[in-house]
């Protein structure tokens, strides 16, 4: 059995000095496993109403839409060795705190308001999550700017010590990539609007950063870690469709395009899977080609297009929706010499240097009916996958509410990936519903957005757990091998019936965007000390509340993941606001909580208190399953 042999991750959560750990990259480590298992501090005993709760704040600039990181020791010049944690803001800001100053230690504050040469330029923000090199002692980010019509990206690299500028940073983003003989650069403006949301990561010493946007492609670059000005490699989702499309569509024409081309690689902020051997997985977002009322679809026979026959039509505004889907939608596209093609809706593996060496794509991505995912905008890319460790299995779920397991074992023999070839093992080894489809007109509302998170164990101490929480449904626990345990072997991927139950269940309900987003806390395999954190937002700057769940269940209630604390028991400790899609950052005893209020609170142990919890109701759905 895999976790009988398998060795708990510290892959980038790592003890360093008296035990302190780091957190230097989004959701802990490369695996993506959401998961802090050096936790000595906190524990289902003192996480409790009268023991835990809101310690302080860190007073910011701006919302924070990254996790909070943390690097333990780090030499701060005419300071000594400090633990800091570093907040990135929507203000082009980056904060290093004192980890002990109780909010008010502020070690060195960076704001980058030009472009580089000193050109002024509108901020437009920091929105992923940065990371942490500790070979280098090297926070990298990305800083947003709007010079004038055009979209501005600038990659940093900075000192943990002190912030100053190395690795011959900063550099403007900028690349392009050839299909066929044409040459489509990386060039987003106010109309085509590229969104750099998704965490950054390291992969064997590149520096891996993956674009979104709206009316605009899915784009990853590649750079040098130690020297920024070298040439960035670049991939293209979907440039194909640029060039290529069948249709011969022009997706720039403001005139008839509405949504497209898509394909952008948005994981809720969730940074790639890199493998120990540096491969680099994402999720990527639907396609889409939306186009405007009076404007022709030519004849098509997919099952999305509003004129699925042979004679051409006209788009004739729906009430609903006002426009039409197109004759490109639900069509992949390729190059001539078939290596450049449309991977939207897909899992790409790409190498440091993003040469494609594999993808899978869901065979529903382009059926008509409720579960079509390109009909139903219902992106695979709504969050991104985790690799559990030890094996060749990628978990992940999107906008669908379908939780996949997928075997990403690569081709013994060498293969050039094409539209007919994925070149590695990537298929469904299991496929499953999370929850039953809400009732209408709610049915869209089913997104896993959070993305699930791991409690790596060995058999031997119960077994390894995955924890989700999709929107409109509770959090779940599921068993975890190297694959879904308890599952309806009679019914073969992919399938988007209830065949893999979850083991155990909270009452707390969330019955809107983006259900739950999750961290896990423990020490090791010890059940005491397992610790499911969930932080819920009704808006980026709505309320919100950060809760607590015991990872495993009571011997008397097997079935209930019990929670254990609520931000909303104990005055104090309420959040007025929250950061959609951040996840908590446990380390060393404190949980820090990102918002969008200018600031991160930071909750730990405090000493023993009266509190007369509020009576709140637990929000509990209909036990659907």
């Amino acid at each position: 059995m895999l976790f009988a042999r398998l060795l708990l991750l510290a892959i980038s959560i790592h003890g360093s000095r008296s035990g302190a750990v780091d957190v230097l990259t989004n959701n802990y480590d490369n695996h993506r496993s959401g998961a802090n298992l050096e936790e000595s501090m906190l524990d289902t005993a003192n996480v409790s109403p009268e023991t835990f709760g809101r310690l302080f704040s860190y007073p910011v600039d701006g919302p924070v839409f990254s996790q909070p990181l943390i690097a333990t020791g780090v030499e701060i010049p005419g300071q000594g060795a400090r633990d800091v944690v570093y907040i990135a803001t929507a203000n082009n800001s980056v904060f290093a705190f004192d980890t002990q100053g109780e909010g008010k230690v502020l070690l060195w504050k960076r704001t980058f308001a030009q472009l580089p040469g000193g050109r002024a330029a509108m901020v437009s923000g920091i929105l992923s999550t940065p990371v942490i090199d500790r070979g280098t002692s090297s926070i990298y980010v990305v800083t947003g700017f709007m010079d004038g019509s055009e979209g501005k990206f600038v990659l940093h690299a900075l000192d943990l010590g002190s912030g100053a500028e190395k690795h011959f940073g900063p550099a403007l983003i900028q690349g392009s990539v050839k299909i066929d003989s044409t040459v489509v650069p990386f060039h987003p403006t106010n109309k085509r609007i590229a969104v750099q949301r998704a965490a950054l990561a390291i992969a064997q010493g590149r520096l891996i950063v993956a674009f979104g946007g709206d009316f605009f492609e899915g784009w990853v670059f590649s750079y040098d870690k130690n020297d920024l000005q070298a040439a960035p490699r670049a991939f293209c989702t979907i440039c194909a469709s640029r060039v290529s499309a069948i249709s011969k569509i022009d997706y720039l024409d403001a005139h008839c395009i509405l949504l497209g081309p898509g394909g952008g690689i948005w994981q809720s902020g969730r940074g790639p899977v890199v493998g120990d051997d540096g491969t680099v997985y994402f999720f990527t977002g639907n396609k889409q080609h939306v186009i405007k009322d009076g404007c022709k679809i030519l004849p098509s026979n997919n099952a999305c297009s509003q004129c699925a026959g042979p004679q051409e039509c006209t788009c004739k505004v729906n009430r609903s929706a006002g426009v039409c889907r197109g004759h490109d939608a639900c069509h992949a596209n390729q190059a001539r010499d078939e290596r450049q093609f449309d991977t939207h809706d897909s899992l790409i593996a790409l190498t440091p240097a993003l040469d494609l060496v594999g993808w899978y794509r869901p065979e529903n991505w382009n059926a008509s009916g409720v579960n079509g995912l390109e009909y139903n905008d219902l992106d695979l890319g709504g969050s991104g996958p985790l690799l559990i460790p030890g094996t060749s299995r990628l978990a992940g779920g999107g906008k669908q509410g379908v939780m996949y397991l997928l075997d990403i074992k690569p081709t013994t023999e060498p293969c050039q990936p094409s539209l007919g070839r994925n070149c590695i093992a990537a298929r469904a080894l299991q496929s499953f519903q999370v929850a039953p489809i809400p009732l209408r007109p709610n049915e869209y509302y089913r997104h896993i957005l959070g993305g699930p998170v791991l409690w790596a164990r060995h058999g031997q101490a119960g077994g390894a757990r995955m924890f989700v929480w999709r929107e409109n449904d509770t959090l779940r626990s599921y068993a975890v091998s190297d694959a879904f345990e308890g599952c309806d072997q009679n019914n073969p991927a992919p399938t988007t019936s209830h065949d893999c139950p979850a083991l155990a269940r909270s009452e707390d309900y969330i019955d809107h965007h983006p259900g739950g987003i999750l961290a896990l806390s423990a020490h090791g395999g010890e059940p005491s000390s397992a610790i499911v954190w969930a932080a819920k937002h009704n808006s980026m700057s709505g309320p919100a509340k950060l809760m607590a769940f015991k990872a495993s269940p009571d011997a008397a209630a097997p079935g209930q993941l019990a929670k254990i604390w609520d931000s909303s028991y104990c005055e104090g400790d309420a959040l007025v606001a929250g950061s959609e899609f951040v996840p908590p950052t446990v380390a060393n005893g404190k949980v820090y909580l990102a918002t969008g209020a200018g600031r991160v609170e930071v909750f730990g142990s405090i000493p023993k208190r009266e509190c007369v919890r509020q009576a709140l109701p637990a929000n509990f759905g209909p036990m659907m399953q």
